[in-house]
């Protein structure tokens, strides 16, 4: 008897996207003194390359985590450094991650994903940043997750 598994298998890739729907990131809004391509949330992704770096707004209803998570579909050579930085309202403070590359690489490769968090305090729309030497193409997401003060 031959049997066939027909299945809507699930990759990595696809798994880190689900639901989600690309934005082109390729706008141009205006926070903290400087310029964001885009808006991201719950509910989109981008897409992109390293070594660069890149700015987006994430907007906040409540105290929240604010999960940055990469999806690195190949990477060629570790780099030095990727960068996160998160900023309250205005860029009145911000908290930074770097961590050195070999450290990024390690970890995707073991879980498939690289991620930071930092929690932000105000309601309104908030600067990240990130930067990185890392050679790979990527996705990236944000997750909020509201905090209970």
């Amino acid at each position: 008897m031959l049997l066939v598994w027909l299945c809507g298998c699930s990759n990595g890739r696809n798994d880190f996207i689900g639901a989600r729907v690309k934005d082109s990131c390729n706008g141009s809004w205006p926070v903290c003194n400087q310029t964001a391509s885009c808006f991201i949330g719950d509910q989109s992704y981008i897409e992109g390359r390293f070594p660069g770096e890149g700015k987006i707004i994430v907007r906040l209803e409540e105290p929240s985590e604010v999960k940055v998570s990469f999806y690195f579909d190949n990477i060629s050579a570790v780099g030095n450094l990727t960068s996160i930085v998160w900023y309250e309202t205005g860029c009145t403070a911000s908290i930074r991650s770097d961590v050195p590359g070999k450290t990024v690489a390690t970890e995707s490769n073991a879980t498939g994903v690289y991620t930071r968090s930092a929690s932000l305090l105000e309601q309104d729309e908030h600067l990240v940043s990130f930067k990185s030497d890392l050679e790979a193409t990527y996705l990236m997401k944000v997750e909020i997750i509201p905090t209970v003060l």
